[in-house]
């Protein structure tokens, strides 16, 4: 394997200390930015909701990443089969989001707007015009950015191995997106901003762009 730069090294095993053990940077974002942690049973098709309303959503990739974290987490989102993805008994907030596609734009933003005011009443924060389009805007910075991440594998075969790699999308589970964004870039090498375009021109009401999402 080539030598490999310092930032890329540190930035590897950032990310592996992340996804071996996530408590303690969940518990650390919990402690600077006051907010709550969302855990979605399975991942949310519209994770930019919570996370403007001041939430870090935390999507669960099979039923035993949740024994580190239930003491963590705040509040629900599961799908509409729960039992694929067992919630722990208690007495969180939870909000099931219907998995089959809705039958119009109508009925999505229904979802949509009903998921937006069960975030709000879970973080004291409305996911209002502005932070929503910034929330948008973030998650496609990170999109971008695993895509390069994919492309540079592709190029550069010795770049990272398998585990690496698994570790570094893996800690975006448990990063807040901004974080993932920076540590992808400090990775690769590159500025996150220039890799992302503006997400649906970031024109109208955002609730809509998100409610197109799951047609």
């Amino acid at each position: 394997m080539p030598v490999r730069e310092r930032v890329v090294l540190e930035g590897i095993r950032f990310a592996a200390g992340v996804a071996s053990d996530p408590s303690g940077v969940v518990t650390l974002w919990k402690t600077a930015s006051g907010g709550k942690a969302v855990g979605c049973l399975p991942a949310s098709p519209v994770p930019e909701l919570l996370h403007a309303a001041g939430l870090l959503p935390i999507a669960f990739e099979a039923p035993e990443d949740l024994s580190p974290l239930p003491v963590q987490i705040d509040a629900w989102l599961i799908g509409a089969d729960p039992s694929l993805y067992p919630v722990p008994s208690g007495e969180w907030p939870r909000f099931e989001f219907p998995g089959e596609p809705p039958g119009s734009v109508e009925e999505a933003l229904d979802r949509v707007e009903a998921l937006a005011e069960w975030a709000c009443a879970v973080s004291g924060s409305p996911a209002s015009e502005g932070p929503l389009w910034k929330s948008i805007r973030a998650y496609g910075i990170r999109r971008s950015l695993l895509d390069a991440l994919d492309e540079r594998r592709i190029r550069e075969t010795a770049f990272l191995t398998p585990e690496e790699h698994h570790n570094i999308v893996r800690a975006g589970i448990f990063l807040p997106t901004e974080a993932h964004s920076r540590l992808l870039s400090s990775i690769l090498g590159i500025d996150p901003e220039p890799a992302a375009h503006p997400a649906e021109g970031e024109k109208g009401d955002p609730l809509i762009a998100l409610a197109r999402r799951l047609m």
